[in-house]
């Protein structure tokens, strides 16, 4: 018995529909796995690409604030 492509259409669009539906499901599954926390090397890097990149503006942030009970440190000045 011979089978035409009228047989077999259906096939074209549930198959595709499909895999888009499983990568769909599985990539939010993956993204609310928890995420592991960055030691100080690693952050500092990711900072420093995040401002080598443009992402952040080392003009635009505020100034530091100093820690309460401490007294400021004289600037010295270079010769």
């Amino acid at each position: 018995m011979k089978k035409t492509i009228s047989v077999y259409w259906p096939l074209a669009f549930v198959v595709p529909l499909v895999a888009l539906a499983y990568l769909h499901i599985g990539s939010q599954l993956n993204s609310r796995a928890p995420q592991t926390r960055l030691d100080a090397n690693h952050l500092t890097a990711e900072l420093a690409r995040a401002v080598s990149y443009g992402m952040i503006d080392p003009s635009s942030a505020l100034p530091a604030k100093p820690v309460h009970g401490t007294a400021a440190m004289p600037v010295a000045e270079a010769s």
